[in-house]
């Protein structure tokens, strides 16, 4: 009798519900307001949270320097330049591209700007070091050059976190050693070169009279 009346007691219920809903059918579908979602944080390819728009910057500029696409590698370190102007990782990246398209002179520019803003992050420094040391050396400024890899020798010894090589420093400097003397001894040679062949004009312009 018990059973009976619970389940007489369910129907009711179900009906009753059922009932609510036709006249009001609105009323169980009707949800409640889907909460806008807060602007988060941006994402990298894999989906990773946290990333930056510096970092979205550099990630893109990077797959255009390995595409070899150096002038899209150059706007998207502008770019990420723009939105964190005192990283130097930004400017170290731009110096890279800038080199590989073989534009010596906005390569330097993006180095130093980098060494300005490098603080204390030694391993960067280090990397910034070698690569003006380097581009000094190209550019056949030798003086300059040979303080620019002392400079880099000192922070690979002194700074642990440098992991740099000192005897790159050494070994470069011995370098240019060597071509300065070279170039001083050609450019002896083509003095006594350029004094003979005056000698010899004069000589002939002499007879010839």
């Amino acid at each position: 009798m018990l059973k009976r009346f619970c389940a007489l007691s369910l129907l009711t219920t179900f009906a009753v519900t059922g009932l609510a809903s036709a006249a009001n059918p609105e009323a169980p579908a009707k949800a409640a307001p889907a909460k806008k979602e807060a602007a988060g944080p941006h994402r990298d390819p894999a989906g990773v949270k946290g990333i930056s728009p510096f970092w979205e910057a550099l990630n893109k500029g990077d797959s255009a320097y390995v595409a070899r696409d150096f002038d899209g590698a150059i706007a998207a370190y502008r770019d990420a330049i723009t939105k964190e102007p005192q990283n130097a990782l930004g400017h170290y990246r731009m110096g890279e591209a800038e080199l590989a398209k073989g534009d010596l002179h906005e390569a330097e520019e993006a180095f130093v700007s980098g060494l300005r803003f490098v603080d204390k992050n030694a391993a960067l420094k280090a990397k910034l070091e070698f690569a003006v040391a380097d581009l000094r050396e190209r550019q056949k400024s030798y003086d300059d050059a040979t303080q620019k890899w002392t400079d880099y020798e000192k922070t690979s010894t002194e700074e642990k976190e440098a992991s740099g090589y000192p005897a790159t420093a050494s070994e470069r400097k011995k370098v240019i050693e060597t071509w300065k003397k070279v170039s001083a001894d050609a450019a002896e040679v083509k003095a006594r070169i350029e004094k003979r062949l005056k000698e010899a004009d004069a000589a002939v312009r002499k007879s010839s009279k």
